[in-house]
C-alpha cells in the first residue's frame, strides 16, 4: 500500500459545506471529489430518490453509479415544490458554502432557489450551474447529456478518424462528457472559493458541458484553425508515428508509444538492425508474449504497456501499490471497492469515510443541526416533504 508521511489529521476542504441539488454523473462526480477531499457535501434528493440510483446493475438496491459519485455524502430527501421543503433548502444554503445543481436551465429559478434566490440568504454563496450548453447562448435551453458534448465537441468524429477518416465516428469508453466537465466544476468552484477567501464575494459559475469538451479537443482544434488541417492528415504526413499504437501480442495486446527519435531504441529492444515497416514490428510482437514485449521494450527505454481488462487493472501491483483500490462498508450492498482518489498529497490524506447514503439517511441528523425537533420532523415525514 501507498504509505504517506506527515499526514494532517485536517483535510484540505474540512470546513467547505456543499449543498449539492446535482445528479446522475456530471455533478455527483465534483463534489464526489470535493468530498474526498474533505468537504461536507449534503445531497439533496427528491423523496423518490435520485434517477442514477436505478441504474442497472445493481448492488444491495443501488446501481454502481450511485455507490461511487456519491460516497462520503451526507443525503437527505425534500420536495422541493412544497414551500416547507424550500424553506428547509434555503435554510441549509445560508449554512453552505458553495450550491451546485444541474438541473435544466431555469428549473432552480422556477423553485425560487435560483442564484439570486440564495444570495439573499447566502450573499457570498459559489453558486455553481452545470449544464449542456451554459446559461446564455441560442442552446442554452436544448436537453443535453454527456454524448451530446462529446458528438458536437468533435470528440466522437476524431475518435473516428483514428481508425478510419471516412468511417464512422467511434464512442470511447466511459462518458467523458460529463466526467470532464465535472473536473472543470471542481476547478471553479476551488477558484471561486479562493477569489471569496480573498475578497469576501461570492460569484455564480456557469459550466458548460460543450465548452468543457471543445477545450479537452485544445490541441487538435488549435491545430486546425493555424494549418486548415485536421488531426489525420497530420498523421499521414508524419511517417515516423507508424511505430506506434496497439499491436497483437501472442496472448493480449500491447501499445507501444514511440516518436521517430526513438526508433533506435526499438530495434535494440526488438534485436534487429532494420526495420522498415510497420507490419516487422507486428510480427515482432506477434510471436511473443505480453510480458516479453513490454519487458524488452522497457528495458531500453521505449514506452510500452499491456492493454489491460478491468481485472488486470485492479490486481496490477503497482495498483495496489499506490493504493488505488479501497473499501467502504454499505449497510445493503456490504463491502464496496471502489478507486481512491488519485492525487498524493505530502500533509493530507482524502478519506473515504463513509459509503453512498441510503435515501434520506441523514434526514434527522442534517434537520436536528438546523433546529428542527423530533415532532417537527415526523411532520415533515408525515407531509411527505422528507422520506
Amino acid at each position: 500500500m501507498y504509505v504517506q508521511e506527515r499526514v494532517s489529521l485536517m483535510t484540505i476542504l474540512k470546513k467547505i459545506r456543499i449543498l449539492d441539488f446535482s445528479h446522475v454523473y456530471y455533478g455527483p462526480y465534483a463534489t464526489m471529489i470535493m468530498a474526498d477531499l474533505g468537504a461536507e457535501v449534503i445531497k439533496v434528493e427528491p423523496v423518490w430518490g435520485e434517477v442514477a440510483r436505478e441504474y442497472d446493475p445493481k448492488f444491495g438496491g443501488v446501481s454502481q453509479v450511485f455507490h461511487y459519485l456519491d460516497r462520503n455524502k451526507r443525503g437527505v430527501t425534500l420536495n422541493l415544490k412544497d414551500p416547507k421543503g424550500k424553506k428547509i433548502a434555503l435554510e441549509l444554503a445560508s449554512k453552505s458554502d458553495v450550491v451546485i445543481e444541474n438541473f435544466s436551465r431555469g428549473a432552480m429559478d422556477r423553485l425560487g432557489l435560483g442564484y439570486e434566490d440564495i444570495k439573499k440568504v447566502k450573499s457570498d454563496i459559489v453558486y455553481a450551474s452545470l449544464s449542456g450548453f451554459g446559461l446564455d447562448g441560442p442552446y442554452a435551453k436544448r436537453p443535453s447529456f454527456a454524448s451530446i458534448a462529446s458528438s458536437m465537441s468533435g470528440w466522437y468524429r476524431l475518435t473516428g478518424d483514428l481508425v478510419d477518416p471516412e468511417g464512422p465516428p467511434v464512442m470511447p469508453a466511459e462518458w467523458h462528457g460529463d466526467l470532464d466537465p465535472g473536473l472543470y466544476a471542481v476547478i471553479g468552484m476551488m477558484g471561486a472559493l479562493l477569489h471569496r477567501e480573498w475578497t469576501g464575494e461570492g460569484q455564480h459559475i456557469d459550466v458548460s458541458q460543450l465548452d468543457c469538451m471543445i477545450a479537452q479537443n485544445g490541441i487538435p482544434i488549435t491545430g486546425y484553425l493555424m494549418s486548415g488541417m485536421l488531426p489525420y492528415e497530420h498523421r499521414q504526413k508524419r511517417t515516423g508515428l507508424r511505430f506506434m499504437g496497439p499491436f497483437e501480442a501472442s496472448n493480449g495486446w500491447v501499445f507501444i508509444h514511440t516518436s521517430p527519435r526513438m526508433t533506435e531504441r526499438l530495434m535494440k529492444g526488438m534485436g534487429v538492425e532494420k526495420l522498415e515497416s510497420r507490419a516487422n514490428l507486428e510480427n515482432w510482437t506477434a510471436e511473443r508474449t505480453v510480458k516479453e514485449v513490454v519487458d524488452a521494450l522497457i528495458a531500453v527505454g521505449v514506452p510500452a504497456a499491456p492493454i489491460n481488462s478491468l481485472k488486470e487493472v485492479v490486481e496490477d501491483p503497482h495498483v495496489n501499490h499506490r493504493g488505488m483500490i479501497v473499501s467502504v462498508e454499505h449497510p445493503d450492498a456490504g463491502t464496496v471497492r471502489s478507486p481512491n482518489h488519485p492525487i498524493k498529497y505530502s500533509r493530507v490524506k482524502p478519506e473515504m469515510r463513509s459509503a453512498a447514503p441510503l435515501l434520506g439517511q441523514h434526514n434527522e441528523e442534517v434537520l436536528t443541526d438546523l433546529g428542527y425537533s423530533a415532532e417537527e420532523i415526523e411532520g415533515l415525514r408525515e407531509a411527505k416533504i422528507i422520506t
